[in-house]
């Protein structure tokens, strides 16, 4: 009977033992020191992911007085600011695509703009290199690279063309989405 509560008394001593080794503690590392001591470390990280502060127009309008012509829109304001890049020979590349082929008219059914109906200019940006292109519905199309260690880019000269369409027959606000890519290139 005295080996059962021995037995016992070992067991329970052994999951008390084990219960603490598995209870989080609040220090890492316990050590008795004498005072004043200033001998202790610890070690701070600060994880930085490769980021950048974007501004891109949140609209941009053609005013379309003669659709047997081209149309361009007011001059875009795009900045990038804030560069944070792996190395310094990395480089900001903002780009553009359009969500569909088409643009949607007011009226289902009439005829209206293709997303290849829409080009830009290289144009002038600070601490970049515009791109000229024109929109696609299928990829991404280079619109200006920043420099490489360049701590932003940006112009306020984005100008965005509408192409002739003779065979729009219908007013109103014709849409199209578009989507910015902002990445990091290079190494």
């Amino acid at each position: 009977m005295q080996n059962r509560f021995a037995r016992r008394a070992l067991i329970a001593s052994v999951a008390a033992f084990l219960i603490s080794l598995m209870t989080p503690s609040r220090a890492g590392a316990q050590v008795t020191v004498t005072l004043p001591d200033t001998g202790q470390t610890t070690t701070l990280s600060a994880i930085v992911t490769e980021q950048a502060r974007v501004t891109f127009p949140a609209a941009v309008s053609f005013a379309v007085a003669e659709v047997t012509s081209a149309t361009s829109a007011n001059a875009a304001s795009v900045t990038i600011s804030n560069i944070v890049l792996a190395t310094a020979t990395k480089q900001v590349k903002i780009s553009l695509q359009a969500d569909s082929a088409n643009f949607t008219p007011p009226v289902a059914g009439a005829a209206s703009w293709s997303a290849g109906d829409v080009s830009w200019a290289a144009g002038s940006w600070t601490n970049a290199t515009g791109a000229s292109g024109t929109l696609s519905a299928s990829a991404y199309n280079a619109v200006a690279t920043c420099a490489a260690d360049a701590p932003a880019c940006s112009t306020t000269g984005l100008v965005l063309t509408l192409g002739a369409k003779p065979a729009v027959q219908r007013s109103g606000t014709h849409t199209l989405i578009v989507r910015w890519k902002v990445e990091a290139i290079g190494s």
